[in-house]
């Protein structure tokens, strides 16, 4: 009888012990709740040593984009760039150079480069540095509302803000604008 005791005993401890654990179970699934915010921020796509080209409606490329990686989360709407490196077209086919250490891509296709951007002219030998630059490819229009510094040795010149029209080739700066702009030197001597 004494045995028996013992075998119930361990019996109703071992099943109460499992009931325990079950309902420990049962109330930390409830207390657990999923943050669709926290969802919505991770990607869906990581692509490594990506090359994106955008082709204009008649379909002329008009951006190479070029990437060590790139992470695409779909319910943001957003592609985030790590070292970007870009080659841009005009209207002419022209080529521009703009790079950065990070990049996004926004739902209208604007590219927006921080982090040391620079965007290049390397048939007219000038460059453009900033901390931040946005391109607009349909508009062909890149533009900073940071200070940036445009060089041309042994010329440069500063501003608070900038535009560039790749199409019109035109620039502006505004805010502030200084610069440095050397006086040619005629090395000749006209004496007698």
């Amino acid at each position: 009888m004494r045995r028996l005791q013992k075998r119930f005993l361990l019996l109703a401890l071992v099943v109460g012990l499992g009931a325990l654990l079950a309902w420990l179970d049962v109330y930390d699934a409830d207390s657990v709740t999923r943050d669709p915010k926290a969802r919505a921020q991770e990607p869906s796509h990581v692509v490594k040593n990506a090359t994106l080209t955008l082709f204009d409606d008649s379909g002329e490329r008009h951006q190479v984009l070029r990437t060590p990686q790139l992470t695409h989360t779909p319910e943001l709407a957003i592609t985030q760039l790590s070292a970007p490196d870009a080659t841009l077209f005009d209207s002419q086919q022209r080529r521009w150079h703009v790079s950065a250490e990070h990049g996004t891509i926004d739902r209208q296709e604007h590219l927006t480069l921080s982090g040391n951007a620079q965007i290049r002219a390397p048939e007219e030998g000038w460059k453009l540095g900033t901390e931040r630059l946005h391109y607009d490819s349909n508009a062909a229009h890149a533009y900073s509302e940071l200070p940036v510094r445009l060089q041309q040795p042994p010329q440069h010149m500063q501003a608070q803000r900038m535009d560039v029209w790749l199409n019109e080739d035109a620039l502006r700066l505004t805010g502030n604008v200084r610069g440095y702009h050397p006086i040619e030197v005629d090395n000749e001597d006209n004496t007698p």
